[in-house]
């Protein structure tokens, strides 16, 4: 929650403890109106790119669509004391504890209230005790199997435990790197650590920063208003905790050994092993202080200003940090063989985008344009079909709708392409979700898994094949269905699943968002040696998604990505040769 003491709270902030009430209320049986109401407004606020404080003080936060005056005041209260009078008065009546079982994957309100109404738990060690003891069986629609999803749900939660994905962890560690860059005593500061290789997971944030006065440095970073508490202060280190919970170890040098700090505070354990034992081979002596001449390190120190010098001292060619996790980049560094890593500015379309056609929250103007406005060259609207209804997919009467939509709007965008495009759920038995008739009317057919993902591990990867095999396929989305600490991927055979793809000319996705991050950047590069492309997609239901690509496109590095190995790096019509053919 924000801070009662006199530090505003962040947008982040905010918009959490709006979702936070909106649950609370729904676990409260209070009105369906008032629930979406505060559900709305936090993912509006999300979209904005507004200072939600800055409108609270200014008065203008009813100019958003969405909220009105008691919301509004309800978002002013809480960036005033912290909490709000009604969200106090609620807990009293429902525990606030509630909202951690309803982080269980599968358990919705209605079943947690079930819970709580029968059983007066409020707590996960009480609903696990519950479940291993079987109170739960006298409970309509709580079986056996529902009983043990929800220990597996719980130990999931568990094991997630002082994690933190990546979005998250970037987010506080560029607030604390700005405001160090502003310290006039900072010369060169970074992001070191396994947040700098862009790990998808992280449990802390190291930050590298030379000074030549570090407890004057130390001293600033402690009192920043982000800190909840200090752990350590001193002249080489100081470790804090931030608001989000997560721990950061700020590392503090002279500017001299600077290049060799942070690289020793970015490469894995793997990486760093490697370069200290490269060094020894050729009478060198690798540590985080420098490279120093002679085995024991007791010898002159060889000046290195960068990380790109310190590499080229030991014959190497400079390693990407998303790469340095010990997996043959040294070797590809000795002998010239590193690719040359896809960037953001190498993506040229969006692909698999959705809109309120469907479960999206802007209509295929509004996404157009914002892809437009964003620099890229074309989009590719792929709403979901019609097997699931359960997020309004397009019968094809909305398909028809929806194309001729896009042919007025694509007259009047001479510069820009606005593809036809479909996510088409992929049935049990491995047919896509529409005739092949009304499939060929599509630019683009994403396939993908939405149901049924518990069949044994053969079924699944042979259900998968099949749709893979199918003329139609061009791009097989989120390939495994993993949701970053939440819930693990279903069972497939995932080297049959590339080799398929390989074989068929299908494009195997890297989603890019933050929750995702799927295909895993271990198969991406297992994926790329055996000559499957990839389309990094932002798979993006709101406007604010679009912006997951970069983040995605560190993935896509760390996976050894080439732009010849991702799809829309290609130009429009090159996209749709490839997809023809």
């Amino acid at each position: 929650m924000s801070d009662p003491a006199g530090n505003a709270p962040s947008n982040a902030e905010i918009i959490a403890f709006l979702k936070r009430f909106a649950a609370l209320m729904e676990l409260g049986g209070q009105s369906g109106f008032r629930v979406r109401a505060f559900d709305n407004a936090a993912r509006m606020l999300e979209d904005l790119e507004v200072d939600i404080v800055e409108m609270s003080a200014a008065g203008t936060l009813t100019e958003i669509d969405g909220i009105g005056k008691g919301l509004a005041d309800v978002i002013t209260e809480f960036i005033e004391s912290g909490t709000t009078a009604g969200y106090t008065e609620l807990t009293e009546a429902v525990p606030e504890s509630l909202l951690d079982i309803l982080r269980i994957p599968g358990l919705g309100t209605k079943k947690v209230k079930a819970i709580y109404t029968a059983l007066e738990i409020t707590s996960l060690e009480q609903l696990q005790a519950a479940c291993h003891e079987g109170r739960l069986d006298a409970l309509a629609g709580f079986g056996k199997k529902t009983q043990e999803n929800i220990l597996k749900g719980i130990a999931g939660l568990s094991r997630y435990q002082g994690q933190y994905r990546l979005d998250r962890a970037l987010e506080d560690a560029r607030q604390l790197v700005r405001q160090l860059e502003a310290n006039p005593a900072t010369i060169r500061v970074s992001i070191a650590g396994s947040l700098r290789r862009h790990r998808e997971v992280v449990k802390d944030v190291d930050i590298v920063l030379s000074t030549d006065t570090p407890l004057d440095v130390a001293a600033a970073f402690a009192a920043m208003p982000q800190v909840v508490e200090v752990l350590s202060r001193g002249e080489r280190k100081t470790t804090i905790r931030v608001k989000s919970g997560i721990q950061v170890d700020l590392r503090l040098v002279p500017d001299e050994n600077y290049a060799s700090m942070l690289h020793h505070f970015t490469g894995s354990k793997e990486h760093n092993v490697a370069m200290r034992s490269r060094a020894l081979s050729r009478d060198l002596h690798l540590n985080e202080y420098g490279l120093f001449h002679g085995r024991q390190g007791d010898g002159e120190r060889i000046d290195t200003g960068d990380e790109s010098e310190l590499f080229r001292a030991l014959g190497l060619s400079y390693v990407p940090p998303e790469l340095r996790e010990g997996l043959g980049e040294i070797e590809a560094g000795e002998t010239d063989d590193l690719p040359v890593l896809v960037q953001t500015a190498d993506i040229r379309g969006m692909l698999h985008v959705h809109t309120s056609a469907s479960d999206g929250a802007d209509t295929v103007a509004g996404m157009a344009e914002a892809v437009r406005q964003r620099g890229y060259e074309y989009i590719c609207i792929c709403d979901h079909s019609k097997s699931a209804g359960y997020v309004f997919g397009l019968k094809e009467a909305d398909i028809d709708a929806q194309h001729a939509e896009i042919d007025t709007l694509q007259a009047g965008h001479a510069d820009f392409r606005i593809l036809k495009g479909i996510e088409s759920d992929i049935l049990r038995n491995g047919s896509l979700d529409y005739s092949d008739a009304i499939l060929a009317k599509f630019d683009l057919v994403v396939i993908a898994i939405h149901n049924t993902m518990a069949m044994d591990e053969t079924a699944l990867t042979a259900r998968v094949i099949k749709a893979i095999e199918h003329p139609a396929s061009n791009i097989f989305a989120h390939p495994t269905g993993r949701l970053l600490l939440e819930r693990e991927g279903y069972k497939i055979h995932l080297e049959e699943v590339i080799a398929a793809a390989a074989a068929n000319n299908v494009a195997l996705e890297l989603n890019t968002h933050p929750a995702r991050f799927d295909l895993d950047w271990r198969w991406l590069r297992r994926a790329r040696e055996a000559g499957c492309r990839i389309a990094v997609n932002t798979d993006a239901h709101r406007i604010s998604d679009l912006d997951s690509l970069d983040l995605g496109t560190g993935i896509a590095r760390k996976g050894w990505l080439t732009a010849a190995d991702v799809i829309n790096t290609m130009s429009a019509d090159d996209l749709l040769s490839w997809t023809r053919n």
